[in-house]
């Protein structure tokens, strides 16, 4: 378990911080589902590129990125080119369901 994984603010992609054991990157926010990107094909960027910053895509550090179709913030997408390219959907906002 990351240090900061304790901390509700902590998002995926966050600073790289480098320890003895090399490179590590926030764990995210406790109870969050880790989804490949591509598996959220719905999913939009915020408008104006919202909490989207990074060099290659957004990294992920700045809050939720990305919506569902009728605007709703409901995950973060880390995909920077120096981090992790991963897809955390946010527990509060989002519910597992079966069809």
């Amino acid at each position: 378990m990351q240090d900061d994984q304790e901390d509700p603010k902590a998002q995926t992609g966050g600073p790289l911080v480098c320890r003895e054991e090399g490179f590590v990157v926030s764990a995210g926010v406790p109870g969050t589902v880790l989804m490949h990107p591509e598996d959220a094909l719905d999913l939009q960027p915020l408008p104006n590129g919202e909490n989207s910053t990074g060099c290659c895509g957004p990294t992920g550090n700045e809050g939720l990125n990305r919506a569902c179709p009728c605007g709703a913030t409901v995950a973060t997408l880390a995909a920077d080119c120096f981090g992790p390219y991963e897809l955390h959907l946010d527990p509060v906002r989002t519910y597992a369901f079966s069809h």
